[in-house]
């Protein structure tokens, strides 16, 4: 009888999870169980708020209203009234800070928690179950939730310098997160490229380091073009914004960057810079982007605009930055060598610890805390209140916690949001390829490097926007944003034991994707798969009742391109293009159909394996194949791959004997110049996982669509030794030039080709791949069939213009006829089609 109950008890218990994904809340609750019954809300309800939630009144009632699409009346009160909602305040409540109890009965709805945050945890929730898929508009579910957040911060950041965007962007950016419960916006309102705040003290700050353009102090930068390009916010406006981000639950922590990244500083006001003879470049670049730390008058100047911060913004943290300062500066600057010296430093290390320190006074002196990215480690000690963004790998957080410094894990490898989210897409890449599902599997606290107390130290984790991308194409800044903030939250809010990435899927594509759109945001899709096999492509869509819509003829798939229903009868698979639309403004990437892998494996032991597979229906003509080695993630990408060889009629083609790191994402040429259909083809390659971990991987060959002529790249301008110019001649995507010197009117690039090059279409991109910096904004291409005359082609439009030849190509030239106003130019490999 014992046993029989016992297993009714977990049929029950499962079930109840049924039912509660069908609520599909994100995050996803601590606790949570469900009824059969709904409530069924009055034409009229009454919202009843705890008087601590008053500024909250009028947006609890127009989120309501739009959710529901009934309009409410919102009293102040203490109590829950018959077939009510109330939001109560309970101090007593045996949950966090921001925790809620939620119920919903046949009296009504109450929620209930310690503070006014924690009942706008609640809210959220409450908005969430009634737009869900599965429940009937105009009813909420019988329901009991116990919530409360796995980390205290919970945070994202937007980058408005390098782009600017609005005040009212900035509002719904926030909205956003409220509705994930995300509590910390972090706005990066200064850097390089434009500083966002109006400071009275200060006022060229934004009358001159607000822009740039022709004419003014900061040069074009991230796709602004030769126009006048910026903005500011007012005090007026920042105080708008954070009241009506109080009034949502989310701080706003503003973040100034010092000492580097501060080039609209010192063009505004020079005299704050080093003066030095030679100019050095920081990462990005840059000149003329740090502070003086061996001035005294700057830290004057640094206490009128923390002091200005402080009156704008009540969070209890100032971010001061610290990341990525040009030392080499300060080695140069007679004043900073002074103060050195004067201090015994031996290193340029100490005087950014020096200048820190100085800074923290300053913004402890103003009743804030200090937060700086995990450079500031360097150097010496920091004060105990200062908290460390751990941005550059976890290792910095684990270091940080170690040193017993508060910690943000922020680790570009999973919660950089300006990184691109597949191979095909715009974004860095420079920390990794970081999709919905890698931010998902990201786990804040490494509980095996750090004891119980340490662990105590990491209070929470972090996303960011930063916008050197997101100037183009419209709306970017959603796309990139979202669904990855969707999963950052659960990974912020949920217990670690609770997450499942299906079942987060399940919830997202169910029921948040939805959300989402109604909250008016122009998010990313997540893209069909197509196979291509045996003359048939076989689309799967991402998800139940995703539409796919395809192009026949290598064109981006709209809306009025055909719908997928059936597998596709095709010799011409290479032309297919497929796209999944949720509506007109959030659609997928653009794929293309593949054949299957043509082989894998899957170990966890300490071994080699020998591969050999028949490929031949996978080589179909004459052209360069490329084949490559995908791993799911870093934790499967163990071992080398060596001695891969491709065979044709069982005579050897090409081999690669090298070692190569399966991290290292191997990819492989081969050309196949004597294709027929008579051929075999097969593949043999080497696994040697030496270690007793996950590898794993799908090999994938690939044609490529391009011509790989041999060809001798020059240039009128010297090249950096670390991306010479003959990166120009090897067609590898990863590989470009960078010049070391500005361009101006008159510079060349100049493509000969040994042989005269047949080909129906030419593009030439300049400035990094995948990159909006370093290409030429002013100039046009040439191009010759001799060698010698040349003909004008097109003007450069965003760094790239293209040649249609008429007959077979020697050379082709880029013309620059202005300054692109950056330290560089780059280059990269000419795309050749057949």
């Amino acid at each position: 009888m014992r046993k029989t109950l016992l297993l009714i008890a977990v049929y029950l218990g499962s079930l109840n999870i049924v039912l509660a994904q069908k609520l599909d809340i994100i995050p996803k609750p601590v606790l949570i169980e469900q009824q059969g019954e709904v409530f069924q809300i009055p034409l009229s309800p009454k919202l009843i708020l705890d008087e601590k939630l008053q500024n909250s009144a009028e947006y609890i009632r127009a989120e309501f209203l739009k959710s529901t699409g009934i309009t409410p009346k919102v009293l102040i009160g203490t109590k829950q009234g018959k077939k009510s909602i109330a939001f109560l305040v309970d101090e007593k409540i045996r949950l966090p800070e921001e925790g809620y109890k939620l119920t919903v009965n046949k009296e009504g709805v109450l929620i209930q928690g310690k503070s006014a945050n924690g009942l706008l945890s609640g809210f959220q929730t409450l908005l969430q179950i009634s737009s869900a898929k599965e429940v009937e508009k105009g009813t909420i579910p019988f329901v009991s939730i116990e919530d409360y957040p796995r980390f205290e911060w919970r945070g994202m950041m937007l980058d408005v310098s390098r782009q600017f965007f609005d005040k009212e962007t900035v509002k719904n950016y926030i909205d956003w997160l409220a509705a994930h419960k995300m509590n910390i916006f972090h706005w990066h309102l200064t850097d390089d490229n434009g500083w966002r705040i109006e400071i009275k003290s200060m006022p060229d700050l934004t009358l001159k380091g607000a822009w740039r353009g022709p004419g003014e102090v900061l040069p074009p930068a991230y796709g602004s073009g030769n126009q006048r390009y910026g903005g500011f916010y007012t005090q007026e406006d920042i105080k708008e914004v954070v009241t009506y981000a109080l009034a949502r639950g989310v701080s706003i922590m503003p973040e100034i960057e010092i000492p580097g990244h501060s080039r609209a500083v010192i063009g505004a006001y020079p005299e704050l810079g080093c003066v030095i003879t030679h100019q050095t470049k920081s990462v990005q670049g840059e000149v003329d982007n740090v502070w003086c730390v061996g001035r005294e008058e700057n830290y004057q100047v640094l206490d009128g605009i923390i002091k200005e911060f402080t009156e704008l913004f009540p969070f209890e943290y100032i971010h001061v930055a610290g990341d990525e300062v040009n030392r080499a500066t300060w080695e140069q600057c007679p004043e900073c060598q002074a103060l050195m010296q004067n201090e015994g430093f031996t290193d340029t290390f100490q005087l950014q610890n020096y200048f820190f320190r100085r800074v923290e006074k300053i913004v402890e002196k103003y009743n804030r805390k200090a937060a700086g990215w995990n450079e500031i480690m360097k150097g010496g000690e920091l004060s105990p209140k200062t908290q460390i963004f751990a941005w550059q790998g976890v290792n910095y957080g684990i270091e940080s916690a170690k040193k017993g410094y508060t910690t943000i894990m922020i680790p570009g490898q999973y919660t950089y949001f300006d990184m691109a989210q597949s191979p095909s897409e715009r974004g860095h890449r420079w920390a990794a390829i970081i999709d919905t599902e890698r931010v998902y599997g990201f786990e804040p606290i490494p509980e095996n490097d750090l004891s119980m107390k340490e662990q105590k130290l990491i209070k929470g984790v972090h996303g960011a926007l930063w916008s050197e991308y997101l100037d183009r194409p419209e709306r970017f800044m959603e796309y990139q944003s979202y669904p990855r903030i969707s999963a950052l939250s659960e990974v912020a809010w949920s217990k670690k034991e609770a997450k499942n990435w299906e079942d987060f899927y399940g919830r997202l594509t169910n029921s948040h994707l939805q959300r989402l759109a109604n909250m008016g945001i122009a998010f990313r899709d997540f893209p069909p798969k197509a196979i291509y096999n045996d003359g048939t492509i076989t689309v799967t869509p991402p998800y139940e009742g995703a539409l796919v819509h395809y192009d026949a003829e290598g064109k981006e798939p709209t809306m009025e391109s055909p719908i997928y229903n059936l597998p596709i009868e095709t010799k011409d698979f290479q032309n297919y293009r497929f796209r999944s639309f949720f509506n007109a403004v959030s659609a997928s990437p653009v794929v293309k159909a593949e054949k299957p892998p043509v082989a894998a494996w899957n170990t966890s032991q300490s071994e080699t394996l020998k591969l050999s597979e028949h490929i031949s229906e996978h080589i179909d003509k004459n052209g360069i194949y490329y084949l490559s080695f995908n791993s799911k993630d870093e934790q499967s990408a163990h071992g080398v791959v060596k001695e891969t060889s491709l065979f044709e009629n069982d005579k050897l083609l090409t081999t690669y004997s090298e070692e190569q790191l399966l991290k290292s994402k191997p990819q492989m040429r081969f050309l196949i110049e004597n294709y027929s259909d008579k051929n075999s083809y097969k593949l043999e390659f080497t696994v040697e996982n030496k270690e007793e971990k996950a590898s794993s991987a799908k090999v994938k060959l690939h044609y490529s669509p391009y011509l790989e002529p041999e060809v001798k790249v020059t240039s009128s301008m010297s090249e950096n030794p670390r991306f010479p110019i003959s990166n120009l001649e090897d067609y590898n995507p990863d590989t470009y030039l960078r010049t070391d010197v500005p361009c101006e009117n008159g510079d060349w690039i100049l493509y000969t080709f040994s042989i005269p090059v047949t080909s129906s279409k030419i593009e030439v991109l300049t400035g990094i791949p995948n990159h909006p910096r370093f290409f030429v904004n002013d100039g046009h291409v040439e191009y010759s069939y001799n060698g010698t005359d040349f003909e004008k082609g097109e003007a450069f439009d965003y760094g790239t213009a293209s040649i249609y030849p008429k007959q077979p190509v020697k050379a082709i030239k880029i013309m620059i006829t202005g300054t692109n106003h950056e330290p560089i130019v780059a280059g990269q490999d000419l795309r050749i089609n057949p």
